[in-house]
């Protein structure tokens, strides 16, 4: 027992010799890596020229630095008050806590209070192969070599001053989370205030310094690749680089204000499926630099100025595809000067939407209204489709290095863009007539300018006798409305609604559309009942409490065949008919898209008619004015329709006495006035080639002539 107690003495005192000796190899560890730590942080920042009021690694490893100074390359110059952080160790992720960063800007100054970073991969090697000058690493790399779970900063302010303009912006709460691999998975903030003072003119040659104030409610994004963004500002295009990459994912900013004082701009929120951009030939950054470095681009010799453009439009061409849309915007401003100032113009807009595909655009606007008190203009939708400015760029590139004589020749017409479809619907519009002045004029301001226009016309202003006789002449003229001037009254009010319009000019040829298409739906005007106007007076007295008009201009060229297609020209009333045309018309050539006014002017002479169609439908046109005939002149409907159909038969039947091959058409014609409903004529050039031009001047004086050169075919139903 005795000797069992000895040795379990022993072995207490070498378990604890044992303990101590780990302690202090662990100690020494410490203080090695300690002073290890603190040497790599000093080196970095002497690499880059920078400096720290105090460096300090404690026992725990965390690194703490104090006044940390450090310039970048562009001039901009990095100050931090104190980080504070611990790098990665064995399982346990780095942490930083960085507090009063500043960083001074030639165009203004981005400041964050504090800001943390957590589950950073920012061990000692990885921190030289991110921060070290020595590293081979482009700074796209260097980004994707860093990875944290989060970073986060209560609020960043940037104060910018551009070309005399200050702008301040505040965010908080801003939050980046989940970032590996060049890419932030999620980024947000709760918001931002933002001010703005700049100098705009004034309207009599001065400026004047405006201020507005605004902000913006809950911002969140995902997928924003930052390794992206910085191989376009630094790096060229390769092999792999020929389709255009995402830049970010979805995004969202709700609650945007804006507002001067008077004036108020919101929106409720502004909003993208994401945005993606091809690889440069050349970093952008060289690309602006270069372009900036240029004042004057037309005192550079043809290739250096070939380049300068070609640069321009590089920038154009790494758009890829992008959309944007914003809603719920509500525009209220000040009346006019001069008016009651608690008179409001508002204007609102339920959605902006626009949509990028490299160098094609499509736009649409739904749900317009802008008014003032009971005057608005209201807008269902409007669209832009299949606009692209593909030929342009083209263009400006052959353009570009052409000197003065090459530009004389230079076809011009080819730097239009493809304007695609242009579409409005649903248009509602109710406003003063600006030719009356009605509702923003008085009778004194009226005078005033009387005076003025005698004054400028030389005969100075209107002796106080004359107004007075003037005066009396007037209230004689009210008592005796016979001896009355006839005058035509205008409208003090602007009323119409229209539920189409639309535009196409496609198949662009050297810059000039093909395939044109002109159509409104629906156009109603309404028809006062106290209308002055003469027009208006006669679609009263035919019945009409509104006028309905649509109109449709359809025509394509048809290249192989060297025609022109006119699908349909065609306008038609409601309750009254339609009239369209439709034909072929020949000798096309592409002379006419040539762009050359003389080609064009001579290509005319080449053109010749093939084929013309023709349709009059009556849907109440004729009974109506039937029964305005028959009320003027006292007899019934039946004898005025009577009348009418015996009168014009006689006539056309006397025609087709001495013109045979016009008997068809004249009995269709016939029955059609007898009968109204549809009146179809067909006139077809018997040569294939057609009617040319000089058939036309020859026939200008007797255009029976042409009768033998047509075939007509007539029907009525």
């Amino acid at each position: 027992m005795e000797l069992a107690g000895k040795e379990t003495g022993k072995g207490r005192r070498r378990a604890l010799w044992a303990a101590v000796a780990v302690i202090a190899i662990a100690a020494a560890g410490v203080t090695g890596g300690k002073i290890v730590l603190e040497r790599k942080a000093t080196d970095l920042l002497a690499e880059r020229g920078g400096k720290a009021g105090s460096v300090e690694v404690d026992f725990l490893g965390r690194v703490h630095l104090r006044d940390v100074a450090l310039p970048l390359a562009d001039g901009s110059n990095v100050h931090i008050a104190a980080v504070d952080g611990r790098p990665k160790i064995l399982f346990l992720n780095g942490v930083l806590e960085v507090n009063g960063l500043d960083i001074e800007m030639a165009i203004g100054k981005i400041s964050i209070p504090h800001a943390s970073v957590e589950g950073a991969n920012l061990d000692p090697g990885r921190l030289t192969e991110i921060l070290s000058n020595k590293s081979a690493a482009s700074l796209s790399q260097r980004i994707e070599r860093f990875a944290a779970r989060k970073i986060s900063a209560p609020e960043i302010a940037l104060t910018q001053a551009i070309a005399g303009s200050e702008q301040k912006t505040i965010y908080k709460n801003v939050a980046l989370e989940d970032i590996a691999n060049g890419r932030v998975a999620r980024y947000s903030a709760d918001g931002a205030s933002f001010e703005f003072a700049m100098n705009i003119p004034d309207g009599d040659g001065a400026t004047k310094k405006e201020r507005l104030t605004g902000s913006i409610g809950a911002v969140t994004g995902r997928d924003f690749d930052a390794a992206s963004m910085a191989r376009l500002y630094t790096e060229k295009s390769g092999p792999e680089d020929m389709e255009a990459k995402p830049l970010y994912g979805p995004l969202s900013v709700k609650a945007i204000t804006f507002s001067d004082g008077q004036a108020h701009f919101a929106y409720d929120e502004m909003r993208s499926n994401g945005f993606s951009m091809r690889m440069p030939t050349e970093p952008l950054l060289e690309t602006l630099e270069k372009l900036t470095s240029v004042t004057n681009p037309e005192e550079l010799a043809p290739e250096e100025r070939r380049a300068f453009f070609a640069r321009i439009l590089s920038v154009a061409d790494m758009i890829g595809k992008g959309d944007m849309e914003m809603l719920g915007l509500r525009i209220e401003a000040p009346a006019k000067d001069g008016e009651d100032e608690s008179k409001k113009v508002g204007l609102t807009v339920d959605r902006l939407a626009l949509q990028l595909d490299g160098r094609k655009l499509d736009a649409a606007l739904h749900g317009l209204s802008m008014g003032e008190g009971g005057d608005y203009v209201k807008l269902s939708e409007a669209s832009m489709t299949g606009f692209s400015w593909d030929s342009t760029l083209e263009a400006l590139k052959k353009m570009a290095g052409l000197d003065e004589q090459q530009l004389g020749a230079f076809p011009f017409t080819t730097l239009l863009p493809e304007f695609g479809t242009f579409r409005v619907a649903g248009i509602d519009v109710d406003m003063p007539n600006p030719e009356t002045g009605a509702g923003n004029a008085n009778a004194e301001d009226y005078a005033d300018e009387t005076d003025e226009a005698d004054a400028l016309a030389g005969e100075g202003p209107m002796p106080d006798a004359e107004r007075a006789d003037e005066a009396d002449q007037q209230t004689s003229q009210a008592a005796n409305p016979a001896q009355q001037p006839a005058t035509t009254a205008v409208p003090d009010r602007i009323r119409f609604t229209l539920k189409n319009y639309e535009l196409a000019l496609t198949s662009p040829y050297n810059g000039i559309p093909t395939d044109i298409r002109v159509r409104y739906e629906d156009l109603s005007v309404p028809v006062p009942a106290d209308a002055q106007d003469e027009t208006f007076a006669e679609l009263r007295k035919l019945g009409f409490e509104e006028l309905v008009l649509s109109s449709n201009i359809q025509a394509a060229w048809d290249e192989p065949k060297q025609a022109l297609v006119i699908k349909d020209i065609s306008l038609s009333g409601k309750d009254v008919g339609s009239l369209s045309l439709s034909g072929l018309m020949g000798g096309v050539t592409k002379d006419f898209f040539s762009g050359d006014a003389a080609l064009t002017q001579v290509a005319l002479f080449g053109l010749t008619a093939r084929e013309v169609k023709l349709k009059i439908e009556d849907t109440g046109g004729m009974a109506k004015g039937i029964k305005l005939y028959a009320g003027q002149n006292g007899v019934t409907e039946d004898q005025a329709r009577g009348m009418f159909t015996m009168m014009a038969a006689a006539v056309l039947q006397q025609f087709a006495a001495d013109q045979p091959k016009l008997r068809g058409a004249v009995d269709a014609l016939s029955r059609f006035i007898a009968k109204p409903g549809t009146f179809n004529l067909t006139i077809r050039s018997k040569a294939e080639n057609g009617i040319g031009a000089f058939d036309f001047v020859a026939a200008s004086e007797n255009p029976i002539l042409l009768l033998d050169k047509v075939d007509l075919e007539a029907t009525a139903q």
